[in-house]
């Protein structure tokens, strides 16, 4: 049936068939509360979707809200592995970028601050294994370490984030969010314009986190690029080889 525009009282829809696949909630007009009003960056970032209305018919007056696509049921004959959401774990290039960044090590060192570590960057903070010195593990031991230590951080991206996801986005976002932290990440702009709906420019958003006490590090640079060819689903191997 196409994709077309349903407007009610409280919403304009991005509509497929009977189903709305797309929602821009309305707001009262500061200057004029009998007014509604969208968010115009959201309705920028709507049209810039793949899957853009290439023409449109508005239903307009209407007081009945339509229903949400429903979820398909998972395929009986779909692995364990398949049935998994892409928004639940990282993929494996978001792990490639974080392994890449961090680095192994499987002795125990302290940091530049004097903090014991292991593996990829995990220390004490992160829960068991306590890092001590002397400590050895082997490479196995650092990769369940590390998908470990990321279940925090895929938990706090699901829990902060309030637009859909693709795998690549998710991944992208666990990265910077391991790396920055979850406080950072939080009260960031790139989380501000993403929730917005702004894909683009949170995706111009990670470049901005290149700085280190005041100076700009390569290693960063090279990061914030690889995540943000990940988060738009382009090429972010040229940036880690």
């Amino acid at each position: 049936m196409g994709t077309w525009i349903k407007e009610t009282n409280q919403a304009i829809y991005l509509m497929e068939g009977g189903y709305w696949v797309s929602r821009l909630t309305k707001h009262p007009s500061k200057s004029n509360p009998d007014e509604q009003v969208l968010n115009i960056q959201a309705v920028r970032s709507w049209f810039m979707r793949e899957d853009y209305p290439r023409a449109m018919t508005v239903a307009l007056e209407s007081t009945e809200e339509p229903q949400p696509t429903p979820t398909p049921p998972p395929s009986t004959a779909a692995s364990e592995t398949d049935q998994i959401s892409g928004t639940d774990q990282i993929n494996d290039a978001g792990l490639e970028i974080i392994k890449h960044f961090e680095g192994r090590r499987l002795q125990a060192y302290q940091d530049s601050v004097g903090i014991w570590t292991i593996g990829y960057g995990h220390t004490s903070a992160a829960g068991d294994p306590q890092v001590r010195a002397g400590m050895v593990i082997s490479e196995q031991e650092a990769e369940d370490i590390l998908k470990q230590d990321l279940e925090l951080f895929e938990a706090g991206v699901r829990d902060r984030v309030n637009v859909a996801l693709n795998s690549d986005q998710f991944s992208a976002l666990v990265s910077f969010s391991f790396n920055v932290g979850l406080g950072a990440f939080g009260n960031s702009t790139l989380l501000r314009k993403l929730n917005a709906g702004d894909y683009p420019g949170a995706a111009n958003e990670f470049t901005r986190w290149v700085k280190a006490g005041g100076t700009t590090l390569p290693g960063l640079v090279r990061r914030r690029d690889a995540e943000k060819a990940l988060f738009l689903s382009q090429n972010y191997k040229q940036f880690i080889h």
